[in-house]
């Protein structure tokens, strides 16, 4: 029976124009989505390049003045070994290097700042990591793989399966097959599963070129993306297996399951995300700014007496020797850690709420196999929240010990010279985000797909009987 369901099938799906044709689109779909992600991924790659040169022209001013001085040669720009430029003014980038995965989903890359000037003006108060407001952008996101994937996928799976059973029933032709030896639930399953391997075999070719042409090489990751792509296209085709069991009409089965889509891919994450705003709202990050700008402020006026006072918690960095030369600076750094003291609460709070936003978004992604997937899919490609949350931590972590390394400078009131410029921190990012997530992902998809088969098969099997 299995052969001659395949041998049916493949009449039906090659006599089938629409089938075709929008296998067709589907290629055109991947190829220009694709096509979409590999133009970000160059300018993203184009703005990295420019600001690493901009970063090393100033560097190597700083290290052609270190150079001529340990000579004992003059140099007319000798203030750039001060700790304060080359803290402020020269600084250090912080970079988060795209991969070749990010043409396939842009996710958040071009939302969040993925390249930061880390200088000891800045403070981690006002850090930006803040998503664009642009509200058109916010709406329709990006079209690539993923997007595809996820949206216009599954309304093509509807297309050629919503009526497998129905058209059969209808037609009078399942009356018939039930009165023959033929059990009509393993029949069914038998075409369900042979349109489902087909679509995947088509879709994993316009996939594999459109992976060719964008430059994505082979690798454990883009056969992770493959997986999870196959356990999403499977979860679909066994709703719209169990829809056609529990159906009694083509137009039934149509209207539901374009109903399962709008609440799976568009209300459910809405959902999702606003009942996390709503249980865990963030404080006001204008009253946040507002705040900040108003310590800054007082500080600044009594910069002296703070001074007095940060020396008198650390009496370690009092030094009596020679000419104070940095003393703005010594008040202005001493401003800047007792300002990030007294806005900790306010700062930790915020944080706090967002990290229970996504813990609650993480714990109630598996109620949409969309999310379960879009998750998964930028996770691979490097440009999900929680790669962006971890950037930031980084940077956070790295600023605190920037800051740190130059301050005993400048409280000895001591200049650099070319064995100090070798000691100065790097910033290096390393993603510990590992696969044990996207694996659960696809584990959830699988088991919701077995379970709706076997349900479709058990109702059909005691139909049958009856």
């Amino acid at each position: 029976m299995l052969s001659l369901n395949i041998l049916h099938e493949t009449r039906l799906l090659s006599r089938n124009y629409w089938f075709i044709s929008l296998s067709m689109m589907l290629l055109a779909l991947c190829l220009y989505a694709g096509h979409n992600g590999m133009k970000h991924f160059e300018r993203r790659q184009l703005d990295l390049q420019a600001a690493i040169e901009n970063q090393v022209a100033k560097e190597q001013v700083v290290q052609e003045v270190a150079l001529a001085l340990s000579k004992g040669e003059e140099h007319p720009s000798s203030f750039r070994l001060s700790p304060t430029n080359v803290a402020i003014a020269t600084g250090r980038l912080a970079t988060m290097p795209a991969t070749e995965m990010s043409k396939l989903g842009i996710g958040q890359s071009d939302l969040y700042a993925h390249q930061l000037k880390i200088t000891s003006r800045e403070d981690l108060a006002t850090m930006s990591f803040n998503e664009l407001t642009n509200p058109v952008q916010l709406l329709f996101g990006n079209f690539d793989l993923v997007f595809v994937i996820t949206y216009l996928v599954p309304l093509i799976i509807i297309a050629f399966s919503y009526n497998l059973r129905s058209q059969e029933l209808e037609s009078g032709r399942l009356k018939l097959l039930a009165s023959s030896p033929i059990r009509t639930n393993l029949w069914l399953l038998q075409r369900f599963i042979i349109r489902c391997c087909s679509l995947t075999a088509i879709l994993t070719v316009a996939l594999i070129v459109t992976a060719l042409w964008i430059g994505v090489a082979l690798s454990s990751q883009l056969l992770v993306f493959f997986l999870i792509t196959y356990a999403y296209l499977a979860f679909w085709f066994a709703i719209s297996y169990l829809v056609n069991i529990l159906g009694s009409s083509s137009a039934r089965n149509s209207i539901s399951l374009l109903s399962f889509w709008i609440v799976i891919v568009l209300i459910l994450p809405a959902v999702i995300n606003q009942a996390a705003n709503s249980i865990y709202p963030t404080p006001s990050r204008v009253s946040l700014l507002n705040e900040i700008r108003e310590t800054k402020k007082e500080l600044s006026e009594a910069q002296d007496q703070v001074l007095d006072e940060y020396l008198r918690n650390h009496p370690e960095l009092i030094r009596n020797e020679g000419e104070n030369a940095f003393g703005y600076w010594q008040g202005y750094f001493a401003s800047q850690e007792i300002m990030e003291k007294t806005l900790a609460p306010l700062v930790d709070a915020y944080d706090q709420q967002l990290e229970k936003q996504q813990k609650w978004i993480d714990a109630w992604r598996y109620l949409s196999p969309a999310v379960l997937f879009q998750d998964g899919a930028t996770q691979l490609a490097g440009t999900s929240s929680k790669n962006y949350n971890e950037f930031k931590g980084y940077v956070k972590s790295f600023s605190l010990n920037w800051r740190a390394h130059f301050m005993p400078f400048v409280f000895d009131n001591k200049m650099l010279d070319l064995d100090d410029l070798d000691n100065i921190p790097e910033f290096e990012y390393r993603s510990s985000i590992g696969a044990s997530g996207i694996w659960i992902n696809i584990s959830v998809l699988l088991i919701l797909s077995v379970l709706m088969a076997l349900r479709g098969l058990g109702l059909e099997g005691k139909r049958q009987l009856l």
